[in-house]
Formats: C-alpha cells, sequence, structure tokens
C-alpha cells in the first residue's frame, strides 16, 4: 500500500486544527458560578469549595486558582448554586455575654501605622482584587504573598518543562519523518517506510500540541500570579512593612546568655 507525503501531511495538519477547536471549545465552557446573598443584601459570584458546619468555603470567580476565603455561615441569608439549587440559612441570635463589675477592659494601643488597621477607610478603586489588598492584615498579604508567589514559580516551571518536553517530541518526530525513504513521486517504498512516518507524525502533533498547551497554561499563570505578587509587595512597601521576617535562636559561649535574632526583607 502506498501512501502519498503530501497527503498525509494535509491529513496532520486536519487532526491538529480539530485539537485545537477541541480545547477552544472546552475552555469555553467554564463551572458556573455559584451566588452567596450575605445578610446585608450582598452578593459574592464565588465558585464554592466545601460548606462546613460552621462556614463556607469558596474561591473567587476571577481566580478559580487562587486560595480559598471563608464566609460565616450566620452571615449567609442563601446560597444559589451553579446547578440551579438553592439552600437558605436561618438567622441565629447572639445572646450577649455579661460580666463582671470588677473585670476591666483593656484598651488595645493604637498602632501608629494607620494601613495596620483594616477599619481605615481608603478609596475604593473599582478593582476588587486591589480593594482587598488595601483592606488586609500586613501579616495576611505576607502570607498571600507567598502563596501567590510559589504559584508564580510553579506555573513558570510548569510553562518551561511543558514546551521544552513539547519541542523536544517534536523534533524526534520531525527526524523519523524525514529520514523515510520516498521514490520519486512521493510515494512511500514499503508499508514499513509508512508506518515509521505515521509514528513520527503522531509525534510531531503530539509535541505540538503539548509544548502549546502546557507551555501556555503554565506561563499564562505563572504571569498572572507574578503580576498578584508583586502588586501585594508594592503595598507591603507603601506600608513600610518587611516582605518577610524571620526569628532565630543563638547562644553566646562567652557569657553563657541566649537571644534572638530578627532578620526582616524588605
Amino acid at each position: 500500500m502506498k501512501v502519498s507525503l503530501p497527503k498525509l501531511k494535509n491529513q496532520l495538519l486536519a487532526m491538529l486544527i480539530g485539537i485545537l477547536l477541541a480545547q477552544t471549545a472546552w475552555a469555553q465552557n467554564p463551572r458556573k458560578a455559584d451566588i452567596i446573598i450575605l445578610r446585608d443584601e450582598t452578593k459574592l459570584e464565588v465558585l464554592i469549595q466545601e460548606v462546613t458546619d460552621n462556614a463556607i468555603k469558596y474561591k473567587k470567580l476571577s481566580d478559580p486558582e487562587g486560595p480559598v476565603f471563608n464566609v460565616r455561615k450566620d452571615e449567609v441569608v442563601s446560597i444559589q448554586y451553579g446547578n440551579g439549587e438553592v439552600e437558605t440559612f436561618e438567622a441565629v441570635l447572639e445572646v450577649p455575654s455579661y460580666y463582671a463589675p470588677s473585670q476591666t477592659q483593656k484598651t488595645p494601643k493604637p498602632e501608629n501605622n494607620p494601613y495596620n488597621n483594616v477599619t481605615t477607610v481608603r478609596p475604593k478603586t473599582g478593582n476588587k482584587f486591589l480593594d482587598e489588598i488595601r483592606s488586609s492584615t500586613p501579616d495576611h498579604l505576607r502570607a498571600t504573598y507567598k502563596y501567590y508567589k510559589a504559584k508564580s514559580k510553579s506555573g513558570m516551571i510548569m510553562g518551561i518543562a511543558g514546551t521544552s518536553a513539547g519541542i523536544l517530541v517534536a523534533a524526534i518526530g520531525t527526524g523519523i519523518v524525514v529520514g523515510v525513504e520516498t521514490d520519486a513521486n512521493g510515494n512511500f517504498a514499503t508499508y514499513q517506510d509508512q508506518q515509521r512516518a505515521l509514528r513520527g507524525a503522531w509525534m510531531m502533533l503530539g509535541g505540538f500540541a503539548g509544548a502549546v498547551t502546557f507551555g501556555t497554561v503554565g506561563f499564562v499563570k505563572g504571569g498572572r500570579n507574578g503580576s498578584k505578587a508583586s502588586r501585594i509587595r508594592r503595598e507591603l512597601l507603601q506600608r513600610n512593612e518587611p516582605i518577610t521576617f524571620q526569628l532565630g535562636p543563638g547562644f553566646n559561649p562567652i557569657n553563657g546568655a541566649g537571644y534572638l535574632t530578627l532578620k526582616m526583607k524588605f
């Protein structure tokens, strides 16, 4: 059986276009958002991860790969799930606790940095992510910065590894196809040559598709999370807060005294 090499190229091109169209159609059908309605009539469009006895855990619709947030159940009126189901919650009345007259209340000492007080009103920007950053405490910002920094690094590694592996496989497949002998009319000499060409062509197709898919996904995630980490870092620097800090114990053998060292990175 003889197969023309130009005909094989046309078939491979058609299969590659089919794969790209299938990936595009799959990407355009995301999970429907869940709607959490709070008692102050606020609506949150989110992706609910878990509902526990006391809280509802969710991720932002705009950042499905981001951190998990919590909202207390007693603050929620109802949940409209993406599949159409609705769950309502009854209000719980809290009875104020009483204290003995002899007990004294300690007034917390105000902090010098106004940004550390999450009740400080700052102008809204219209950007949900930026507004949440500006209303968060320094400790929460540092934890979120580490999270997005790690996600950015893993995304870049995925992009580089996926692209490199895909190009390598495609290069091997290209070498196999080029090495197959054909006659003057471009037909394969033997059935074995045809099978080798098909295997090489599939390797080319899979390599290019893998490089495009994993490379694009990895680099997009890396860039998006890296941008968020940079924005959090700028917010910490604006507040004169360290990006990271570390406590380390030490011992001085000369005077037999112990001590702690504090390392801060800005």
